[in-house]
């Protein structure tokens, strides 16, 4: 395996250590990085559809974020609980009866070798592997632990431990879990605060706690993001409710694939409703799809009368898969594929359900022709989806009135059926993804995961596809920043310069402290920066520069550099002003502002120290923007 990999940990389930996974895949393929998602086993009825079968669709929403082709090797193993029964086991995308009947401890020894294959076969595609744990990594009775700590010892993995501000107790489940990780402390990077609101200066001083404690640093805290996407884990959901119709999602017990209705929060005013009062007054209702439909029929039951009001005053009812099933005449089940016997259906559509073994599991679409009524704006659109399902005898899309029954999954996630039924599109998922990893970017240090991880970006940089490789060209001009040593020039001018830039570095290496000072520089560099080596020619630098931002650190050497070669500073820095003007590139200077110290001693260090504040107030008359940076802090002039 040559891929580097970093797996994200989490204090306990529903963390955020899906979305946080997302949100760096996205990070990483920015750098141009090829990277991939890989969660050796998840417990979860929601599931997509890939070339090769059926997958968890929180790892389906992580390669979607890393520009990678989804693939069943990304989660080798998917258990999909019957309730209290037991669970089905989708091995690699397949259903394995076998494994299937087995309980978790005769099933353990049967699963380690097709998660190691995948995680090997992955690792010798990609650059790096982001890998996902599975509850908390602690949880000692079940070591050795296949989903966190076996797989992060295969694939020689680093480690970030995420914890939930927002349950409460963050402090001590990070401790607790750092505590209870023993020798599998090593593999730690940094501790990260999730879902925080509120005033972060009442959290800061955890991180010194937490550092002082462990020797562990807390890489920053995301706030709660208003961020809508495909969750996992649909008991936790709780969608934002925007202006629009109100929509009622049946939430009955085995409700499954729910993530396919993250659109609605940004079309109407979704609520998942448990009791039939809590859909009172929804235009639409919607009965999504479920694990066990024959058990779930009892509990819909009580839906029907308001099911029949609601079809009786001509509103619509969209029935997905499962939901449809429990419409029918009747769910036979006679091999006991999900639950054996015959169970009579609420009888709102003209079939009947057979349940068969080989289980349906492909990509579909479908172009809507002859609906009426509500439905009729469908007319004419082509739908992508999937189909995922036991059950046969339904037509892949039939209306009944207002009651429109489908097989068909992710209907609500094609802009043009939204567009026709809710005149308005959702956020496409690839931008809210950027969002995602925007907030990353701006909260957490990932420079400390670049350096630890040995990243290195790849010669052509082209995370985005064709022309979405880099941000939006910056508007040209000149930005200079001035302060004493160590104030935080070069980390501020990497935060006005984003992750793609060229560096024209003037230092030499003249002695062994410079060397070190420089490769101090170069290892705190986002590693997407071009760097271009030049002491005197910053006019020439510029020409080669292949980025439309440009750093210039630091301006300070190139005038003592320029000195040293007899040659004039003044001069140099009116041609080097020129040449910014006409380059069309933004130009970030970095200088220091030596002559707020004590007076130098000797002429030449007089001279230098004068010619600098001439040359420092010649660039910032031209610049658009100048800063003067103190402890840390940039001061716009």
């Amino acid at each position: 395996m040559k891929a580097k990999a970093l797996i994200i940990w989490g204090t306990g389930s529903g963390v955020g250590k899906s979305l946080i996974t997302a949100g760096l895949l996205r990070h990483f393929r920015r750098l141009g990085l090829r990277a991939a998602p890989f969660k050796a086993q998840n417990m979860s009825n929601h599931s997509r559809v890939v070339a090769g079968g059926e997958m968890a669709s929180a790892q389906w929403l992580q390669a979607v974020a890393a520009g990678t082709e989804p693939d069943p090797r990304m989660n080798p193993i998917l258990i999909k609980p019957m309730g209290l029964e037991g669970s089905q086991v989708v091995v690699l995308g397949r259903v394995d009866p076998l494994l299937s009947r087995l309980s978790w401890k005769e099933r353990r020894p049967h699963l380690e070798a097709p998660v190691r294959e995948a995680l090997e076969a992955l690792g010798k595609e990609f650059d790096l592997l982001v890998l996902e744990g599975a509850g908390s990594p602690v949880e000692r009775n079940l070591w050795p632990d296949l989903p966190n700590l076996q797989v992060a010892e295969w694939a020689g993995a680093q480690a970030l431990l995420v914890a939930d501000v927002d349950q409460g107790g963050s402090l001590a489940a990070l401790y607790g879990t750092w505590a209870l990780l023993g020798e599998h402390r090593e593999r730690l990077l940094g501790f990260v605060l999730n879902k925080f609101r509120g005033d972060i200066r009442l959290l800061e001083p955890a991180y010194r706690l937490l550092e002082g404690w462990t020797g562990i640093p807390v890489l920053g805290t995301l706030p709660m993001l208003p961020l809508e996407l495909p969750e996992e884990d649909g008991f936790r959901h709780h969608p934002r409710k925007s202006l629009g119709p109100k929509v009622a999602i049946l939430r009955y017990p085995h409700a499954s694939n729910l993530d396919e209705f993250w659109p609605l929060s940004e079309l109407a005013q979704p609520v998942y409703a448990r009791t039939p009062e809590e859909a009172q007054g929804a235009e639409l209702l919607i009965l999504p799809g479920s694990r066990l439909p024959a058990r779930d029929l009892a509990w819909l039951q009580g839906f029907l009368p308001l099911l029949r009001a609601h079809l009786e005053a001509g509103k619509p009812v969209l029935a997905i898969c499962g939901g449809a099933e429990m419409l029918a005449q009747a769910i036979l089940d006679e091999e006991g594929v999900e639950v054996k016997g015959v169970f009579p259906g609420l009888g709102l559509l003209p079939f009947q359900v057979r349940m068969l073994r080989e289980k349906t599991v492909r990509p579909a679409g479908v172009v809507f022709r002859g609906l009426s009524g509500f439905w009729a704006r469908l007319n004419g659109l082509r739908a992508q989806g999937y189909e995922i399902h036991h059950g046969q005898g339904i037509p892949l899309v039939h209306q009944e009135g207002p009651l429109l029954a489908t097989w068909l999954h992710g209907l609500l996630e094609n802009p043009g059926v939204q567009r026709a039924l809710f005149g308005q599109e959702a956020k496409a998922l690839e931008a809210v993804l950027d969002q995602l990893a925007d907030a990353l970017e701006e909260h957490l240090d990932l420079e400390h995961l670049h350096r630890h991880l040995g990243l290195r970006p790849n010669p052509s940089p082209a995370p985005r596809g064709k022309e979405e490789s880099l941000d939006p060209p910056p508007p040209p001009g000149l930005i200079l920043l001035l302060g004493g040593a160590k104030s935080g020039k070069s980390r501020h001018a990497q935060r006005l310069a984003g992750p793609w830039a060229t560096l024209i570095a003037t230092a030499e290496a003249r002695d062994g402290e410079m060397a070190e000072r420089i490769a101090r520089h170069q290892a705190e560099r986002p590693p997407t920066w071009e760097t271009l080596e030049e002491p005197l020619d910053l006019v020439e630098a510029l020409k080669r520069a292949r980025y439309p931002t440009v750093v210039v650190d630091c301006v300070t050497l190139w005038v003592s550099n320029l000195l040293e070669r007899d040659r004039d500073p003044l001069a140099e820095a009116r041609q080097f002003l020129e040449a910014v003007s006409s380059s069309g590139k933004r130009v970030i200077a970095i200088s220091n502002e030596v002559g707020m110290g004590i007076v130098p001693a000797n002429p030449l260090a007089r001279r230098y120290r004068d010619l600098l504040g001439e040359v420092n107030a010649l660039l910032a008359k031209a610049a658009q923007e100048v800063y003067l940076l103190i402890a840390g802090r940039p001061l716009k002039l």
